[in-house]
């Protein structure tokens, strides 16, 4: 009597006649048809079948089930390499945790109103890059145009660790310094510019009002306006002309600061406290520990 299997790989089954296959020719009958790779296959019928040199019919009753347990090759490629990156990520936030390192004095601007200075992290792994970006922030026409319409001035804009995961920028005392989250949490990559640009709109708005409340909202509405209509350079266009533009929501304040006093701080995804006085002291407590890091 011809004998046979019935191959069985997550709910795929096929049969095959198997009279003359050995165990290692069922390995590359395997790697062919769900490309998973003979060293990691295991092939299963009442136990574990072990001996490639052996005959099928020797090993298995005929007409039994084969079950085969594995991970197709690309797959298992595809996750080795995120799981390397991964490492990597953590490496460098280990190796790069946030220090204070000296300022980088420069001017963004002539203008009397814009940025004094920048800081970028004293991480060795694209720090050039993080200092750029900053810079590109205060070379911005929008932003520029922004800051000198609503005569602001900020003595620091400088690099938030993305260690601090629970917020994406904070403004201590209305201008004395301005941080923004500018890397990705393995610190291999950068955030979107547009975002890190958003934010900074935020920010600003707490140059007037510290509260995320119904004037904030409006200021931070405007902002956002502001930095499109105004940037003449990009639209190449009459200023004032119109533009599309980001209208932050309400709800999406909380998630970027929790709000501006003297530090400010918020755990993304989690919930407001319900009274000011618990809320100042999360801000107060958020921004002390970065700082005690960053010492």
């Amino acid at each position: 009597m011809p004998h046979s299997i019935t191959l069985s790989y997550k709910g795929h089954v096929t049969c095959i006649p198997t009279d003359t296959l050995t165990l290692g020719q069922l390995r590359a009958h395997v790697e062919q048809q769900y490309g998973i790779s003979a060293v990691d296959q295991k092939l299963i019928c009442k136990g574990l079948l072990r001996n490639d040199t052996a005959m099928i019919r020797d090993l298995v009753p005929n007409n039994s089930k084969v079950v085969v347990m594995g991970t197709p090759s690309a797959e298992l490629a595809s996750f080795q390499a995120l799981n390397a990156r991964r490492q990597i990520g953590r490496a460098n936030n280990l190796k790069y945790r946030a220090t204070s390192s000296d300022v980088y004095h420069t001017r963004a601007t002539t203008d009397e109103y814009g940025f004094d200075s920048f800081k970028e992290l004293n991480i060795a792994h694209r720090q050039r890059d993080a200092l750029q970006m900053l810079h590109r922030l205060g070379r911005d026409e929008g932003v520029r145009q922004v800051m000198r319409k609503h005569k602001y001035s900020v003595h620091l804009l400088r690099e938030l660790h993305p260690n601090e995961r629970t917020i994406l920028g904070y403004n201590r005392n209305r201008g004395e310094e301005i941080a923004l989250r500018l890397r990705t949490d393995d610190l291999e990559g950068f955030r979107d510019y547009e975002s890190v640009r958003r934010v900074l709109m935020h920010e600003l708005a707490h140059m007037v009002w510290d509260a995320h409340d119904d004037n904030f909202h409006k200021l931070n509405r405007e902002h956002c306006k502001e930095v499109v209509e105004l940037d003449w350079t990009v639209r190449g266009q009459t200023v004032g002309a119109q533009a599309e533009y980001y209208e932050p929501q309400p709800k999406e304040a909380e998630a970027v600061d929790g709000g501006s006093l003297a530090a400010s701080g918020f755990v993304l995804g989690g919930s407001a406290p319900s009274s000011s006085d618990s809320r100042d002291t999360m801000r107060e407590q958020t921004y002390s520990a970065y700082m005690r890091r960053a010492k």
